[in-house]
C-alpha cells in the first residue's frame, strides 16, 4: 500500500509502471524519464512532495498510484481522466508573509525556467549561484514548480527559505538570517592515497556529509584521475562534478560501488 509518505522510488521499485501512469497523470512527472533526474529525484521525495510539486492533492495522488493493475495501458488512462482535472485547479499552498530576514536589497534572482523547459537539470547553476552570493547575499530561484529537494538540500546546509506564487511561477527565497562575517574554517584536508594509476579515496566507513567534502577536496586539489570507494550512489554529488566539467562512471561491487572520475 503506497501512502503520502512513501518514497517515490520505493513505489516505482514496487510498480515500475508507475513511471508511465504518473507521467499520464501529470506532466510534471514526466521528468521520471529523464535518464538522470528519473534516477534522482525519486529518491529525495516522499509522495506527499511530489504532489506538492505538481501542485496536486495528495489523497488524489495517492489513490492513483494505488490503483489496480489491469489491461495494459487502462491505468494510465484513468490516470489521465483524473489529472486533466487536477492539473485544471492546481493545489497552492496558503502565502505567507516574508520572514524576518528577508532582504529584497539582497536578492539575487535567477530564473530556472527556460532550463527546466529543455529537459535538463538547474541544480548544478543553482548551487553555482549560492556560491556565487557575496555575504549576507540572498538568492530567489524561479522555478514552474516548488522545488521540493532544492529547499531540503540547502536547509541541511543552513538556509532557510520562503516560497510563495505569482501565477504559474514559483518563487523560493533562500537566506541564512541576518547578514554574518564568513566563517574563517580551514577546507577539508584530501586523504587521497597515491596510486600507479592515480588516486584512490575510501570514504566508505565516513559519516555524511564527510564523503562528499573529501571527495571535492580531492578533485580540487586536481588529484585525477581518482578511484572512489563508496557504500552507496552519491546522488548529490554528481551535480558538482558536472560543474567542474569532470566525467565519471560507477561500477556496483559486492562492498559498495566504485566511482572513477576523470577529465573530460
Amino acid at each position: 500500500m503506497i501512502t503520502a509518505t512513501t518514497r517515490v522510488s520505493d513505489a516505482l521499485a514496487e510498480r515500475p509502471e508507475l513511471r508511465d501512469v504518473l507521467s499520464a497523470f501529470h506532466p510534471a512527472f514526466a521528468r521520471l524519464h529523464h535518464p538522470v533526474l528519473g534516477r534522482v529525484l525519486p529518491r529525495l521525495v516522499t509522495v506527499a512532495d511530489a504532489a506538492r510539486i505538481a501542485g496536486v492533492d495528495a489523497d488524489i495522488l495517492v489513490a492513483v498510484m494505488n490503483c489496480p493493475v489491469g489491461p495494459p495501458g487502462a491505468a494510465a488512462a484513468k490516470a489521465a481522466a483524473v489529472g486533466s482535472a487536477a492539473a485544471r485547479n492546481p493545489v497552492r499552498p496558503p502565502p505567507t508573509e516574508a520572514p524576518p530576514w528577508f532582504d529584497a536589497a539582497r536578492v539575487t534572482v535567477l530564473d530556472v525556467r527556460p532550463v527546466l523547459a529543455t529537459g535538463e537539470d538547474p541544480l548544478s547553476r543553482i548551487l553555482g549561484a549560492v556560491r556565487a552570493l557575496p555575504a549576507g547575499g540572498q538568492l530567489t530561484v524561479i522555478a514552474s514548480f516548488e522545488p521540493v529537494p532544492l529547499v531540503g538540500l540547502l536547509a541541511r546546509q543552513g538556509w532557510g527559505a520562503w516560497a510563495r506564487w505569482d501565477g504559474d511561477a514559483c518563487h523560493v527565497t533562500f537566506g541564512r538570517g541576518a547578514p554574518q562575517a564568513p566563517e574563517k574554517t580551514a577546507p577539508p584536508a584530501s586523504t587521497a592515497v597515491r596510486t600507479p594509476d592515480g588516486w584512490s579515496l575510501d570514504v566508505r566507513v565516513l559519516p555524511p556529509p564527510e564523503p562528499m567534502r573529501q571527495v571535492l577536496a580531492a578533485v580540487d586539489a586536481d588529484q585525477l584521475p581518482l578511484r572512489i570507494l563508496h557504500s552507496r550512489e552519491p546522488a548529490l554529488l554528481w551535480p558538482h562534478l558536472q560543474e567542474r566539467h569532470l566525467a565519471w562512471t560507477v561500477t556496483p561491487t559486492a562492498e559498495g560501488i566504485v566511482i572513477d572520475v576523470r577529465r573530460t
